[in-house]
């Protein structure tokens, strides 16, 4: 069986205990891959083992810390540390195919030093404006690859002329969602009320954010639409599930944004209840205190994984029409697209329509949850990126014959 190494950043560890989408898509589909034995390899964290095998996926984490990570996060491109100690890994694992995630230079760093035939793919989670600027190749460098995956039609149309522009395979592999570990909000109303109750909630009627509590997540247009909704409904809980960062002891880092946060929460005219961040196990139960998902995220979006899991809980969805949410997120179908990304009278609006409609609210819930299990499963993203492995080594065999 061919042997493919999964390779995470350099930021949080595998599995995704301090958060994390790439973490969590290679946790999810490593343990499902069927015709190739993966090796997960990512940096190492004091609640994890150096090396350790769990759902028969061997797990190798490299030490990166103080000075060393902070000169490497600083300038990569000078001080590869995380790089060469990837590169020495695989020399001795010796990998049929390299897939590296969201670290277009660590792509780039791998392929120099690796066996000329073994291909490297590179996968982008989200767009490369995104990445600082000395995470990525300077504007005209091409990195010559042998695939380039995009989590979304909108970040590979992006990137095809960008940080795909070396690879001779470009394609698309969607993020997916285990369906069944959410209860679905409408089915099971026992579960909804001891998920509430430790917030001291009951029926009001919740509106739930979850993801970083940040202005480009679209936070302070939804608590500026938020006074609008109370002022109809002054009963209304808004729940911001999420801390400003990942990352160890970096959760609820004090921002700028997060302080004038804490100061228009107190002078609001209703009630909103902070979480703090939740680690990913815990997040089926966050979306149970919902009666609407809302994510009006104010920049271009790769894809946005909340939104899978919101559908999942049965959730109806209102979401901006930016980057690759409208791939998820089906205007009518299991939510609403705002026209007008920073309009808090919009979005209040909705919000409204589905909190007074309780049949619109289930309708668009059953419809999205049964979307995501059709379309997005964790099982359907293993074999997709199975069929462009299978692309990308029967295209290098061709040519090396």
């Amino acid at each position: 069986m061919p042997l493919v190494a999964l390779i995470g950043p350099e930021l949080y560890p595998i599995p995704p205990i301090r958060g994390g989408a790439a973490e969590l898509f290679i946790e999810k589909v490593a343990a499902r891959l069927k015709g190739w034995r993966p090796l997960v390899i990512g940096v190492s964290d004091p609640e994890l083992p150096a090396r350790e095998v769990r759902q028969g996926v061997e797990y190798f984490r490299i030490p990166l810390q103080g000075w060393r990570k902070w000169l490497y996060c600083r300038d990569r491109r000078h001080f590869p540390l995380y790089d060469r100690q990837v590169a020495r890994l695989l020399a001795l694992l010796q990998p049929d195919l390299v897939h590296v995630h969201n670290r277009p230079l660590l792509a780039w760093q791998l392929k120099r030093r690796l066996a000329p035939g073994i291909p490297v793919i590179l996968h982008m989670h989200n767009l490369s404006d995104s990445l600082g600027k000395r995470e990525k190749p300077r504007p005209g460098e091409a990195i010559p690859l042998e695939g380039f995956i995009a989590c979304s039609r909108f970040v590979l149309e992006r990137e095809s002329a960008g940080l795909g522009a070396g690879a001779p395979i470009r394609r698309v592999v969607y993020n997916g969602v285990e369906v069944a570990a959410f209860t679905c909000r409408w089915q099971d109303e026992e579960a909804v009320r001891r998920a509430r109750q430790p917030y001291g909630l009951s029926g009001e009627p919740t509106v739930l954010f979850a993801g970083k509590l940040r202005e480009s997540k679209g936070v302070g247009v939804l608590l500026a639409a938020m006074e609008r909704v109370w002022q109809s409904l002054p009963q209304a809980v808004l729940v911001l599930a999420g801390g400003t960062e990942y990352g160890q002891a970096r959760t609820m880092r004090q921002t700028p944004f997060l302080k004038e946060l804490h100061r228009q929460i107190a002078q609001a005219a209703g009630r909103v209840v902070l979480t703090g961040f939740l680690p990913h196990p815990e997040m089926p139960r966050a979306y149970l205190l919902g009666d609407v998902f809302v994510g009006p995220s104010q920049v271009e979006e790769g894809l946005g994984l909340v939104f899978l899991e919101a559908a999942a809980a049965g959730l109806p969805i209102i979401a901006t029409a930016r980057g690759g949410i409208p791939e998820v997120v089906q205007d009518g179908v299991n939510g609403m697209l705002l026209k007008r990304q920073d309009d808090p009278g919009e979005l209040a609006a909705k919000i409204l329509e589905v909190l007074r409609d309780r049949e619109l609210g289930q309708r668009l819930g059953r419809q999205g949850r049964e979307w995501v299990s059709e379309n997005f499963s964790w099982e359907q993203a293993a074999h997709r990126l199975e069929q462009v492995y299978a692309e990308v080594r029967h295209r290098g065999s061709d040519a090396g014959g």
